[in-house]
């Protein structure tokens, strides 16, 4: 066997690698260009001349010799019980060689190594010539690198290798780190250490076995180091240091970022795009067209096209004709923007009603939600890199945009998805350009990107269009979202489940600040033409599908106030969540029945085996409306993390309505559960009693008159106590959100006051945007007659009203046969 048949590689793979931020992919097995990077690894040291090789093995070990094993067989496995740090793993390793009698050479290399051949034989070579008891490699110190630092004397000797944790626990403290019998202080070893480790070593195995008795977990992480024993064998034997100069030759990786980073590396230096494969060989034809060939077929308006046009609209033929002519202007001005040849998709992506269920999906509750006939359009082609190009028709409102997938996340470790929401970059990004459209398309595909850590997605140039009002609680940001999801999965021939669809959206929206659940996604995506979709979340299902009433209607009439999205309203709406959350807290501690529950939604008298009186005197054990100051000394030391995180989400607002939001939200999540039968029935009265509770829940205001007064629910133990000692309906009861306004409620004091009109309440989040009615055909003429004279009217508002009807979910838009 040609090659070094002297020379064992010992691959440390033990660690499953946490910052990957993925639970079913062991670190050494996230793919680089399609080949597991340990793999990958074995191939290139094979090709340096190394041909016997052993792992250790740990956390997901099975994946990990499974992989490996399918393409490199001969491999050794030896398995490390416990983590304990690079140098126990390395022990582990060594004692397996030491038992089969093995007396050699050792390279000792991390399994998330990438390198090339060459630089491997030159450490073999200067290994072999220079006879060193230890070998290692360095890389030149970049600003901000967590690499070892290798500290070097004067004469370039090395002294030994210093961890950034050990560095950062020296300054805390003022311990010196003692190196070559000296004592440095953390700013005299970053002075002398112009290099970083690598993590590649060559050893004589007898010498490494022995220094590593001698290795001990006295350090700022209690691990056994493996670059303790530098130090040990500088005091009897001879290290030397190889410098790798350019650091693409030796490269490894901790996060997504930095993974996608190499990846670009490799594919560039094997004349690969650093991108996933061409889009036509991912997406049928149906959906995939040029753009000259979409216009066409709009143009044409053939009978293919008409039927898929009345399976998302139904048969209203002037709604067809209007939804063919949005998407023909849209084509056309992509075809101007980028030309008629691009292989084009056509997403569209409705707005959404919520009938009833509103502030709950993120708390368990249900939602009663119908996609509407009004909808965001995108004509996206994929591009070669990741840079997103975004022009719109109405480009005063939306200005014409462009960024890079790549670009926001490779400044971030990924450690986790929340931890780069609440980063510095993203802080400066959202900042710099308050409440841009843009962040709304960023957002998508930055969380899409995330999920997807092994490959680098395609960006994308697009021409988007839409008619959803923008404010109006009608969830054309939402819309936005899922529309570029969409786009993104088809383009880069992603297989995404619905359920986690829904997710990836709900949670790449937080990107733009608001901590809002997926109701709205999951309307979107999922909407029925002529359905009411009953949705369930933790887990997501769809509990059933009711036919929307023929003789009712969805009438939506806008505030003339957009529902605003500024800083202080997302502290308003985020401070609401909180209250959720700090009130969960709490009655777990407090309250027995409670102490199993894990949504807000678990706290009805039906799961948990009490009465409804019950659950309101359980309410008197919530704070009546503590400040901030007030709330670390209502939770446990063991719940203090918990606080800080659920703070971190918002300014100071004021106090918190736990009580309020509590009884709001229990009482919402029982009359959402049980809106879809009384539709099914046409139980108008339940279906009325809900609105009214549901809405006075968030109201603002109370008018008589004409005039407006403070709306406020009593929440006192005394007016609770008074409450269950009566026979109590939960789902009457409104609790206090408190998210409407003034003129909204008006809107739905003077709707509910038009014969014929079932009932009205707020549309959407709130603090602004849409008062939805539920009405009768005949009732329609006198709500806009009222609604012209006594509210839009006297504050000189043109009207802006809508009668809605239920269309079909978002998706894209396919003519041609079936694939």
């Amino acid at each position: 066997m040609s090659g070094h048949t002297d020379m064992v590689c010992l691959i440390l793979a033990g660690g499953r690698g946490k910052r990957m931020a993925s639970k079913d992919c062991h670190k050494v097995c996230f793919p680089i260009a399609g080949r597991p990077a340990i793999v990958r690894a074995i191939d290139t040291y094979k090709e340096a001349g190394l041909r016997r090789f052993v792992v250790v093995v740990g956390q997901m070990a099975e994946q990990v010799m499974a992989t490996v094993s399918a393409v490199h067989p001969e491999v050794l496995f030896v398995f490390q019980g416990e983590p304990r740090g690079t140098g126990h793993a390395a022990m582990v390793g060594v004692e397996a060689l030491a038992a089969m009698g093995y007396n050699g050479h050792v390279m000792v290399v991390m399994g998330d190594k990438v390198t090339r051949a060459d630089t491997v034989r030159r450490l073999i070579q200067r290994y072999r010539e220079q006879t060193p008891d230890l070998l290692l490699t360095a890389l030149p110190k970049v600003a901000e690198t967590s690499a070892g630092r290798v500290v070097q004397d004067e004469q370039g000797s090395v002294l030994g290798l210093v961890e950034t944790a050990d560095l950062r626990q020296s300054r805390e403290t003022g311990r010196p780190i003692r190196l070559g019998g000296r004592d440095f202080s953390a700013d005299e070893v970053e002075e002398q250490s112009l290099n970083v480790n690598a993590s590649m070593y060559l050893f004589r195995f007898e010498v490494l076995r022995e220094a590593l008795r001698y290795i001990s977990p006295v350090n700022a992480q209690g691990e056994l180091y493996l670059t303790d024993t530098v130090a040990v064998i500088r005091r009897s034997g001879r290290v030397d240091c190889m410098l790798v100069s350019d650091p693409n030759d030796l490269m490894a990786y901790n996060t997504p970022a930095e993974l996608l980073a190499i990846e670009e590396v490799v594919l560039q230096r094997e004349g690969q795009p650093p991108v996933a494969p061409p889009v036509e060989r991912l997406v049928s034809r149906r959906f995939l067209k040029p753009a000259k060939e979409w216009l066409a077929i709009l143009d044409d308006n053939g009978p293919a096209l008409r039927r898929v046009l009345a399976g998302f609209y139904g048969e209203d033929s002037a709604v067809l004709e209007e939804r063919r002519e949005a998407m023909r202007t849209v084509i056309q001005a992509f075809i101007g923007q980028y030309g008629p040849e691009r292989l084009t998709v056509l997403c569209r992506a409705p707005g959404r009603i919520n009938l009833m269920g509103r502030h709950v999906d993120h708390r368990g509750g249900c939602v009663n939600v119908m996609a509407i006939n009004r909808e965001a359009l995108v004509a996206a082609s994929a591009r070669d890199d990741d840079a997103v190009r975004l022009r719109h028709l109405q480009v005063r409102q939306f200005p014409n945009r462009e960024f890079r997938i790549y670009d926001l996340l490779g400044e971030e470790s990924w450690s986790g998805w929340m931890d780069f929401l609440g980063s510095s970059t993203v802080q400066r990004v959202l900042s710099a350009a308050p409440g841009d459209w843009s962040h709304y398309v960023r957002a998508p595909l930055l969380r899409l990107q995330y999920e997807q850590g092994h490959m680098r997605l395609k960006g994308m140039d697009c021409m988007v269009s839409g008619n959803i009002p923008i404010g109006a609680g009608l969830s054309s940001s939402s819309a936005l979202v899922v529309a570029f999801a969409e786009a993104a999965v088809v383009l880069n021939g992603i297989k995404v489940a619905m359920r986690d669809f829904i997710d990836l959206c709900g949670e790449g929206e937080w990107f733009v600040g608001s901590r809002g659940g997926s109701a709205d996604h999951a309307a979107i995506r999922t909407g029925q033409l002529g359905q009411v979709s009953a949705i369930g979340f933790f887990p997501f299902r769809i509990v059933r599908e009711v036919p929307f009433p023929a003789d009712l209607r969805v009438v939506i009439a806008y505030s003339g106030a957009r529902a605003v999205k500024s800083a202080e309203a997302r502290d308003v709406f985020n401070q609401r969540v909180a209250c959720y959350q700090l009130a969960e807290l709490v009655l777990k501690e407090r309250w027995l029945a409670a102490a199993g529950m894990e949504h807000l939604r678990d706290l009805s008298p039906d799961r948990l085996g009490v009465t409804a009186n019950d659950v309101i005197r359980a309410l008197t054990l919530l704070p009546d409306r503590p400040s901030r100051d007030d709330l670390p000394a209502l939770l446990p030391s063991a719940r203090q993390d918990d606080l800080r995180r659920i703070l971190a989400s918002h300014a100071d607002v004021g106090p918190y309505n736990l009580r309020g939001a509590a009884l709001f939200g229990i009482s919402e999540c029982m009359r959402s559960e049980r809106f879809a039968e009384a539709l099914a029935n046409g139980d108008l009265e339940t279906i009325a009693r809900f609105m009214n509770a549901s809405h006075d829940g968030d109201r603002a205001a109370s008018w008589n008159n004409g005039e407006a007064a403070p709306f406020a629910v009593d929440t006192s133990d005394a007016a609770l106590l008074r409450l269950a000692a009566d026979t109590v309906d939960l789902t009457a009861c409104s609790g206090a959100y408190t998210c409407s306004t003034p003129d909204i409620d008006r809107m739905v004091d003077l709707a509910r006051a038009v014969p014929g009109v079932v009932g009205a309440q707020l549309a959407g989040a709130g603090l602004g945007g849409c008062m939805m009615v539920l009405a009768r055909p005949a009732a329609i003429e006198g709500l806009v007659q009222s609604l012209h004279e006594d509210y839009y009217q006297p504050r000189g508002l043109t009207p802006e009203i809508h009668v809605c009807s239920p269309v079909e979910g978002a998706g894209l838009v396919g003519v041609g046969p079936e694939p």
